[in-house]
């Protein structure tokens, strides 16, 4: 490992190489190893992999890969190894040579400037978002493809809970309160170069994620928020209060430190079902020791659902929309546990749509299922947003981009569709900002890794149809009831209204119609000019003249 901090130049991308060779007569003949960053973003370390491959054994292997330093990062290093496992053989901590180490100012790739906008061409259908974490969306081109294509952010790891989360600030503020083990405090640094940039963009944000059983340290449900493995968890009612006070902070903090960055949108729970139990819901323990498990179910139980959006709806900016958001949530078993959560959220007014992830691969879902999932989602009155899109495509042949161009646009087609029949679908998000940067690894995504539109770019944008014009609204001012007439009947319906006797009026245009004076407000004004219209006492309303 070598620190490289006084070398390599924050916010600049590139190019990075290193020779690796092993030998030794007891080891098997390849061996995998991977060139890695380390770096701290002023909350903990990140690790981002440059590359990993097979190396034989007795010959010079070259590592090469790209990078940029993120603007943000400190005490940077480069090291190799050989390839991260969690129970490694005697083979995997041998030792072994390295040679020849470059870092290369990198010759980043120009975007296209000419192709459609993906943001414009769905304008009127739905918000179209990218989803990025800091490093992504650190080199130049990556920025500039995102301003080009996506109006909506949203944030790869940086709002998740192991990221906010400030064990040390946590620790502090308990032993400077007498032992209070129920504030837990929370930090932004790593989430601020998204919210710089969102900021300076004007780009509305798609808040990911409050609670989730997966990347939250086993610390925050412990007695006194202990590191010690042998310690009790703590209680359902310490828990409750934790889980308030952590989605306040994080709210109040965003909100006072980034009070101009729009969150239209939160996923408030992800991922709280498992269709393999006999619940549905997942099993209590701890993901960190068994995958899969929750120590929400652990420490609070189903509550902590409702809890969450109650909290959530409780400190959440005004119009900021709390969503539910899952994966596989287009099979029917896994469906029906969703659905029955959120008809109680919405019964009690805590949920306004559903997150469809929407990781796909060439084969499934089918699109049938896709279709039966958006219509009992929507049945229940939801938004609709797709989260998380990627098609999984570990080929890069010319038939296998063409193929998976067909499975896009069938799906976004259907979603289209869907949306003209009246299912309120809001946004489309895509999950990475190029192939090269995707979890997923391989082709899953519209750019490659040269920031260049692939055949799924251009089947999605030149099949979708214009929105159709809308019929002008032709409103008679002072009809607020619908009957053609302006009387008595629609002078009540505006006094009941301006005392909030009626939440609205009958008929969809009847709050246009009540607005006579066209201030956007109706208020005693526009009962006034009513009831002068009704006596004759005026032949024209004051919005009529304007």
């Amino acid at each position: 490992m070598v620190d490289k901090s006084d070398v390599l130049t924050l916010g600049e991308s590139y190019k990075i190489g290193v020779y690796v060779k092993f030998v030794g007569n007891s080891y098997s003949n390849e061996q995998r190893f991977s060139l890695q960053l380390q770096y701290n973003d002023g909350a903990g370390d990140v690790y981002q992999n440059i590359k990993t491959a097979t190396v034989y054994k007795g010959a010079w292997t070259l590592l090469e890969g790209q990078l940029t330093v993120p603007s943000h990062a400190q005490d940077v290093k480069i090291y190799v190894e050989t390839e991260f496992k969690n129970s490694p053989s005697q083979q995997d901590l041998m030792d072994f040579y390295i040679d020849d180490f470059t870092a290369t100012p990198a010759n980043l790739p120009e975007i296209e400037k000419d192709i459609p906008s993906l943001k414009d061409v769905f304008a009127g259908y739905f918000k179209v978002g990218g989803a990025a974490t800091a490093a992504e969306l650190a080199p130049k081109p990556a920025k500039e493809l995102f301003l080009k294509h996506y109006n909506s952010l949203t944030f790869g790891n940086e709002l998740k809970p192991d990221s906010v989360l400030d064990y040390d600030a946590t620790i502090a503020y308990m032993e400077a309160n007498g032992g209070d083990q129920v504030n837990p405090q929370v930090t932004l640094r790593s989430a601020r170069p998204l919210l710089e940039f969102a900021k300076e963009h004007k780009i509305p944000v798609r808040g990911h994620t409050l609670v989730w059983h997966s990347q939250t340290p086993d610390w925050f449900f412990r007695e006194n928020y202990s590191q010690d493995e042998s310690a009790p968890w703590a209680s359902k009612e310490v828990m409750l209060k934790r889980l308030e006070n952590y989605i306040k902070n994080v709210m109040e903090a965003l909100a006072t430190e980034y009070p101009t960055v729009e969150f239209y949108a939160w996923d408030v729970v992800n991922e709280a079902v498992d269709p393999n139990t006999s619940t549905g819901m997942r099993n209590p323990g701890s993901n960190n020791k068994n995958p899969g498990s929750s120590l929400w179910m652990q420490t609070v139980g189903r509550d902590f659902i409702v809890k969450s959006f109650e909290y959530a709806r409780k400190y959440a900016p005004a119009g900021c929309k709390l969503f539910y958001n899952d994966y596989n949530e287009y099979e029917d078993k896994k469906c029906d546990f969703i659905i029955e959560i959120l008809t109680e959220l919405k019964a009690k007014g805590l949920v306004d749509g559903m997150g469809m992830q929407s990781h796909w691969v060439m084969e499934y879902p089918s699109l049938s299922m896709f279709e039966k999932s958006i219509r009992r989602y929507a049945a229940l009155g939801l938004e609709i947003q797709l989260t998380e899109l990627d098609i999984n495509n570990p080929d890069n042949s010319q038939w296998a981009l063409e193929r998976q161009a067909n499975r896009y646009q069938q799906l976004v087609t259907k979603l289209i569709d869907l949306k003209k029949e009246g299912m309120n679908i809001t946004a489309l998000v895509f999950w990475g900002v190029t192939d090269a940067t995707s979890w997923l690894g391989g082709y899953p995504l519209l750019f490659d890794g040269q920031y260049k539109a692939k055949p799924a770019f251009y089947a999605i944008v030149e099949n979708v149809p214009p929105l159709p014009t809308p019929t002008p609204v032709q409103v008679k001012y002072g009809d607020v009831n619908g009957d053609g007439n302006v009387n008595s009947s629609d002078l009540t319906l505006v006094r009941r209204y301006i005392l909030k006797a009626i939440p609205d009026f009958p008929t969809p245009n009847g709050k246009i119609a009540a607005d006579v004076n066209g201030d956007g407000n109706v208020n005693s004004t526009d009962f006034s000019a009513i009831k002068k219209y009704i006596l004759k006492v005026i032949d024209v309303f004051p919005v009529e003249n304007k």
